[in-house]
């Protein structure tokens, strides 16, 4: 096994008010780079709960793997807002549209890139009877925009706040690509400036009664909420997005496929700007595809959130600078494409905050239904969410947390 543990720089600056990361980023822990291959010894994984007390681990899925992932169930939503006479019908497709989205997409994916219920179960069986292993329930609508991982943010705060009855309970959140910046958001809520907090929600205006309720739970807290010292965060495969509030969570670690492009500057991606040659990109030749694509302008948002996610763009964009041009990009249009392509030329790969694991995995010898090993599988994204590699996780999460 390769390793190369490089030392701690310290944490950034707290107060981070829903800033968005820069690319490049300047990690302020120096990342971690590993070769790792999978766990064959049963491992003893009680310390989760008895060295750091987590009480409570909550699964949370990725981009369009939600209920509503293409925001069909969405526009019956708002049209059951309109006539009264079709309310009930029109909320009834609603509802009936996301009970049966979720499990379709569950049966599709299974595992790969996707937190299948015999992911869960392996998880608990692991950790035995403590924490409890559970998802989130309700879910978020997976859909790839702003108002989304808002509400997944939302949601959150208020299964935290449901959950953790004491000072000493603590919850770890692991999520799976942009589920992290559904974290990444609540890490900012949970740091509960006031000014930012009412920003958020002022832009995002009218989203229903969960995200009152997430309001006024925040408003009669102090700075930062209380919650914020319960929570632990895990992220894999999770997009360089949304700035991290480090006093929003106690540890965060995000957990990354990587394979060295440049060994001059190894925590970097191959830039993806130009783009990799195909066979590349399908291999997963520089580690996850995914991740170092789905950065500032990619979002797809719906018609029906559009307005709500232009509104927040222009908060959760605070901080993120215009990209610099070179004669390759300058003259690309749209300009939201352009400014994409001179983002992906920075190949940022590792967040600002938090503790960057970047593991190259040796392939396990399970293979996709394509014939490729499964540490390629969707460009390299699906490999966190596997049930073979779910030992190893934990063992390195494990080891993450009890870095002081």
């Amino acid at each position: 096994m390769r390793e190369r543990i490089i030392a701690y720089t310290g944490w950034m600056p707290a107060r981070n008010q829903f800033r968005h990361q820069s690319y490049p980023t300047t990690p302020a822990i120096r990342p971690i780079l590993r070769r790792v291959k999978v766990a064959t010894a049963r491992r003893d994984f009680s310390r989760l709960h008895t060295a750091h007390k987590i009480h409570r681990v909550i699964l949370v899925h990725g981009t369009f793997l939600g209920d509503d992932p293409l925001g069909i169930a969405e526009v019956f939503d708002a049209l059951a807002k309109n006539p009264r006479f079709l309310k009930a019908p029109l909320q009834k497709v609603a509802d009936k549209l996301k009970e049966a989205t979720k499990p379709l997409v569950d049966g599709v994916t299974q595992d790969v890139a996707n937190y299948a219920p015999e992911f869960r179960e392996a998880f608990q069986s692991l950790v035995g009877d403590d924490p409890r292993v559970e998802f989130l329930d309700p879910t978020w609508s997976g859909q790839n925009h702003h108002v989304a991982r808002g509400d997944l943010a939302v949601r959150l705060l208020l299964r935290l706040n449901e959950c953790v009855t004491s000072p000493d309970q603590r919850v770890l959140l692991w999520g799976h690509s942009h589920a992290g910046n559904g974290f990444a958001l609540l890490s900012n809520l949970l740091a509960n400036d006031r000014g930012s907090v009412t920003r958020f929600f002022d832009a995002a205006g009218d989203q229903g009664e969960l995200w009152k309720d997430a309001q006024r739970l925040l408003r009669a807290a102090p700075s930062p909420h209380p919650l914020a010292q319960s929570v632990d965060i895990v992220t894999f495969g999770t997009p360089v997005r949304y700035g991290w509030d480090t006093i929003g969570c106690r540890k965060l670690v995000h957990v990354t496929h990587h394979r060295e492009a440049d060994a001059y500057d190894p925590f970097r991606t191959q830039p993806l700007f130009p783009p990799h040659r195909l066979r590349d990109t399908i291999s997963a030749r520089f580690g996850d595809w995914v991740q170092a694509f789905a950065i500032a302008g990619t979002d797809v948002p719906t018609g029906t959130s559009l307005p709500a996610h232009l509104r927040m763009s222009k908060v959760l964009h605070t901080g993120l600078a215009d990209p610099k041009h070179g004669i390759d990009t300058k003259f690309i249009i749209p300009a939201h494409v352009r400014e994409a392509c001179a983002r992906w030329k920075t190949g940022t790969r590792c967040h600002a905050d938090g503790l960057n694991l970047l593991l190259e995995y040796e392939p396990c010898g399970r293979k996709t239904k394509m014939g490729l090993p499964i540490e390629e599988a969707v460009l390299g994204h699906g490999v966190a969410t596997v049930v073979e590699w779910l030992p190893t996780h934990l063992s390195e999460v494990l080891a993450a947390l009890d870095t002081p």
